[in-house]
């Protein structure tokens, strides 16, 4: 009896010290991270698996103007979804972290607000001038010409472009909240027990998020999205660390929606939808890892030298944030 009692104790012993930490009750930050990252994922996944099966079936029997709402619509739901995953993510992370979830860089201040839309701005600032150099290194052709959304009619082009708009922001968001405020900072405090220094720390933070960041887009484009994607984290992590808010990586990543409308990358296949644009590419050589990745070079380093520029001129100081680190 007293030997069951013993074995007992030693395996409840085993699995603290995999689950907490040494010095406080909180669970380690490796499931800090893991715990978020399975629910937030898992509604997300389950959300874009639903639409891979179903939405097919709800777009066939409708005419063409019909098919353009209906595709509005799941781009709708997909927003909806996608939110509530990472809103999730957030919940379960500050449960597990014990913070609020304004730590995690949420506030409706003024400042947010003015990183965000500072954000948007260099996210545009450097997908237009990766189209540049798309023209300059003789990859493409630039025109000047007014496009839509790939609907006949201003009110349903409307209604689709607000839906896409709402699906785009809401995914930068979701993965900011995951890969940034979530895994960077966690991932950072973990390193910070094993008496790792705090620059050390987030920086092997962001090595850590960087690749995970880009595997998540692995099924939507295969290694060449993994590459790029993981290119981009950069840019994004960077806007986190130097700021502790996710405003700033949120508007980056989402004013990189120029790009995609400068190059009418598609955001829906049947019915085709793009987001229009004033300047459009043509005569595009065929896309090759390479050439993706020396874009998105470009558009790291002109995003870096802009989101510094930013952060010194509002935050008066360029350096990561105690809020990441503390």
């Amino acid at each position: 009896m007293a030997r069951s009692t013993i074995d007992g104790d030693s395996r409840s012993g085993v699995a603290d010290r995999l689950l907490y930490g040494r010095t406080d009750a909180r669970l380690r930050a490796v499931w800090r991270v893991l715990a978020p990252l399975a629910v937030g994922l898992g509604i997300y996944v389950l959300a874009h698996a639903a639409v891979e099966l179903y939405g097919g079936d709800v777009l066939a029997p409708l005419a063409d103007e019909s098919a353009v709402l209906g595709a509005a619509v799941i781009f709708a739901a997909l927003a909806v979804a996608v939110a509530a995953a990472g809103l999730a993510a957030l919940v379960v992370a500050a449960k597990l972290d014990r913070r609020s979830i304004a730590d995690y860089g949420f506030d409706r201040s003024r400042r947010w607000r003015r990183d965000f839309l500072a954000g948007a701005a260099i996210g545009a600032a450097a997908g237009l001038g990766t189209v540049g150099y798309l023209a300059a290194r003789g990859y493409a052709t630039l025109t000047v010409e007014l496009t839509g959304v790939g609907a006949d009619s201003a009110l349903v082009g409307t209604v689709v472009l607000v839906a896409m708009l709402a699906f785009l922001l809401a995914n930068t968001a979701f993965e900011e909240i995951v890969f940034r405020a979530i895994l960077v900072t966690n991932a950072a405090e973990g390193f910070r027990s094993r008496s790792v220094g705090a620059a050390t720390a987030v920086v092997g933070a962001v090595a850590v998020s960087v690749p995970v960041f880009g595997a998540l887009h692995l099924l939507g484009g295969g290694i060449g999205a993994v590459v790029t994607s993981a290119i981009g984290g950069i840019l994004f992590a960077a806007a986190y660390v130097l700021t502790g808010r996710l405003a700033l990586p949120i508007g980056v990543h989402f004013g990189g929606i120029v790009f995609v409308s400068a190059t009418q990358s598609p955001l829906s296949a049947e019915p085709e939808l793009t987001l229009p644009s004033l300047v459009a590419i043509t005569d595009v050589l065929e896309p090759s890892l390479l050439a993706g990745v020396e874009l998105w070079l470009v558009r790291l380093a002109i995003g870096l030298a802009l989101v510094c520029v930013w952060v010194r001129f509002a935050y008066g100081k360029l350096s990561i944030t105690e809020r990441v680190i503390s």
